[in-house]
């Protein structure tokens, strides 16, 4: 994810997870793969710098800035699905083709979502398996918990983990967002916060998938610091793009 320290481009380590003492992911704990089958590892040239999320076996769904790079090619990248550990284990799967959505914008990591295609189809267990998308018309309740999953740093600018971490993280409206984001970027309809102190995402979870009641409605995007007070993770809202991913499924 790219972290917001005005707008700081951390995207070489994603936004995301993060722990404190002996927890991890900012508040959270060790997980393992079959507790969250749909998350991927999402690599660039052989190294862990995203997550994802499986939408069938040969699509994965993914934050736009993890996979803009200046004349990067779909080969620089694969995923690794069915592991708990990042660096070993699963299913080991280049990308074939990368579809950005076509308003990203990479300043202000608006419209933040991609849609990748495997060169191979994934063999599904009870270590792989797609996730369900939202309906358009999906809403969720302030204060509703969500939980993310991911192999992120433990706390900002933070060493990341080899073993899978989860935490659950409270939904924060838009308009208390906007307010907190106020000096450093636009909050609009397409964004869902999430998060609270001491409980959230860090660098290297970006493009990981927030969940609820099983099903994506967010993709870590962005934020200021990781779990800092006041400051919620912003996510691209999924159920604002169902027609585009659904277009590259």
């Amino acid at each position: 994810m790219k972290t917001v320290v005005l707008l700081l481009n951390l995207a070489v380590t994603c936004f995301g997870a993060v722990p404190r003492a002996d927890l991890r992911i900012v508040g959270g704990r060790d997980t393992t793969i079959e507790d969250h089958p749909y998350q991927v590892s999402l690599r660039r040239s052989g190294s862990h710098s995203c997550g994802g999320s499986i939408l069938s076996a040969n699509v994965i769904l993914t934050a736009a800035h993890c996979v803009y790079y200046p004349n990067a090619e779909p080969s620089e990248f694969s995923v690794r699905a069915g592991s708990t550990f990042r660096n070993e284990g699963g299913q080991l799967v280049m990308i074939s083709e990368i579809f950005v959505h076509p308003n990203y914008d990479d300043w202000t990591l608006d419209w933040d979502i991609a849609v990748l295609r495997l060169g191979q189809a994934l063999t599904f267990g009870a270590t792989i398996q797609p996730i369900t998308l939202p309906n358009k018309s999906f809403q969720i309740e302030q204060g509703a918990l969500a939980s993310i999953a991911g192999w992120g740093g433990l706390y900002y600018q933070g060493p990341s983990t080899n073993r899978l971490q989860k935490v659950a993280v409270p939904i924060v409206r838009n308009v208390a967002c906007r307010k907190a984001y106020a000096n450093f970027g636009a909050i609009l309809p397409f964004h869902l916060c999430a998060g609270s102190a001491g409980f959230d995402a860090c660098q290297g979870d970006s493009g990981g998938p927030l969940v609820y009641k099983g099903q994506v409605i967010g993709i870590v995007s962005w934020g200021y610091g990781c779990a800092f007070n006041g400051y919620p993770t912003v996510y691209t809202r999924v159920s604002e793009f169902v027609d585009f991913i659904e277009e590259h499924l």
